[in-house]
């Protein structure tokens, strides 16, 4: 059974990754005009990035709650391995072979450094075989949000090998997993960028992975406990991590991204399955509202990576107890409303529904966005460069211009683009792959004995 809740965590993955590289593109522009302004998306913004952290442990649970029931052996090892290399290749083959076309037409139109810039000093050819078949290198993919994959592929091999093991030892073997890389890093073994097999074995952020997949064994055994209020804490652990952290250093891309990114991003995802699955989605209102909240503060104080220590620390403080409040007035009111006027609360029930499987849809849409945004904000930015020529448009598409309307038209361009592009690569592209490799999958993995002896 697919958890909507989960989706909707996988949609909000996927839009922090976009606001955050919307953003890159932003300051990009800004200053190759000569400006000084700052971007408009900033606070929580800037380290959006995280978005790959909850993907991670998104990830490891998935794996882990999808597989239940499967028998240890060969047969079931082959079986999740075909699932989702079949998932993950032939979409990211389609991105990868779109952005080279592009690079081609960059290099015919005068970028002529974009190959140079992309490969860093890796020769073409192996290079592109690295980056399409998701192999560690020393810089990321042809697809710059490829090297998340990479990972992701490690990970699909290790619990291929995991699935020809009885259930009951996988969690000393996540333990075993977890110590082997906390063990490496004491020996200096990891590395802020796995690009070599030896940095990918002992990256840190694999934990994350690890962390998910013992909240899928946790809720599998039936383990659910204050899972609103874990949910809670969760979220404003989350948006803590996101106002506070300054600078991109070593710390923060290895252990820390870890300890301010995964472990909240373990609590969400926690919470919203256990949640779901207990029937009390309607946690996610005070949740939500809350959420939104403590991020409209954190974008007011228009943080950046270089903000003081005490500018961070002040905004944080600010950004989780107004998010608190929110939360708990949420809460107190619909404690009210549920005892003056039940009937009320019955009401909107549906209507929670409907936008509960809206937001989920944006999760379905969540790996064709994540791949295709990166192909669709250059061309948008260098369209704004060229209208921003025309002096009487320049107010609305010159970034840097006096004025929120030129920041304000590129992140909503950018918006609908991207997620229109993701809704059309979902429903042409991503939807009618997963149906033809499932349908296949069947045929190898499922047919009755006598079919197979008929075939």
């Amino acid at each position: 059974m697919k958890l909507q809740s989960i989706q909707i965590l996988r949609g909000l993955a996927a839009l922090l990754v976009v606001l955050y590289h919307i953003r890159a593109m932003e300051a990009l522009a800004i200053g190759r005009n000569g400006l000084s302004e700052v971007p408009l998306l900033n606070g929580f913004v800037t380290n959006g990035f995280a978005g790959v952290d909850l993907f991670f442990v998104i990830s490891g649970f998935i794996m882990v709650y999808v597989t239940q029931g499967m028998r240890a052996g060969i047969r079931s090892s082959l079986d999740f391995l075909f699932a989702r290399v079949t998932r993950i290749y032939p979409l990211w083959w389609f991105f990868a072979g779109l952005i080279s076309v592009m690079f081609v037409i960059y290099s015919a139109i005068g970028y002529e450094d974009v190959w140079d810039r992309a490969r860093q000093g890796e020769p073409l050819v192996p290079y592109l075989v690295k980056s399409f078949f998701l192999v560690p290198q020393a810089g990321p993919p042809v697809l710059g949000v490829g090297w998340t994959l990479v990972h992701e592929m490690y990970f699909y091999a290790a619990f291929t090998l995991m699935l020809l093991v009885p259930r009951r030892f996988w969690l000393w073997i996540l333990l075993a997993w977890g110590a082997m890389i906390a063990g490496g890093s004491a020996f200096g073994l990891s590395r802020p960028f796995a690009g070599d097999y030896s940095a990918l074995l002992f990256y840190p952020m694999t934990m994350e992975f690890i962390m998910g997949a013992v909240v899928g064994l946790a809720i599998s055994s039936g383990i659910a406990w204050r899972s609103g209020i874990v949910t809670l804490v969760g979220t404003l652990w989350l948006m803590a991590g996101l106002t506070f952290q300054g600078v991109e250093d070593a710390d923060l891309l290895m252990w820390g991204r870890v300890v301010w990114f995964g472990l909240p991003c373990t609590l969400l995802v926690y919470g919203f399955a256990t949640l779901e699955l207990s029937g009390r989605q309607a946690w996610l209102v005070p949740v939500g509202i809350g959420a939104l909240v403590a991020a409209l503060i954190s974008l007011l104080y228009n943080l950046v990576s270089e903000s003081p220590f005490s500018d961070r620390l002040g905004a944080t403080i600010v950004t989780v107890a107004v998010g608190v409040v929110a939360m708990l007035s949420v809460l107190w009111a619909g404690w009210l409303a549920g005892q003056a006027r039940p009937e009320r609360i019955r009401a909107m029930t549906p209507g929670f529904k409907r936008v509960h499987r809206g937001l989920a849809r944006v999760g379905d849409w969540s790996f064709s966005l994540y791949l295709c945004h990166p192909l669709l904000l250059a061309p948008i930015r260098l369209a704004f460069g060229e209208a921003a020529k025309v002096p009487w448009l320049a107010p609305v598409f010159q970034l840097g211009h006096a004025g929120p309307l030129d920041n304000i038209a590129l992140i909503a361009t950018s918006l609908a683009v991207t997620m229109l592009a993701a809704a059309l690569s979902y429903r042409f592209i991503e939807r009618p792959m997963i149906i033809g490799f499932g349908q296949l999958r069947e045929r190898l993995f499922y047919r009755k004995p006598e079919q197979a002896a008929a075939g």
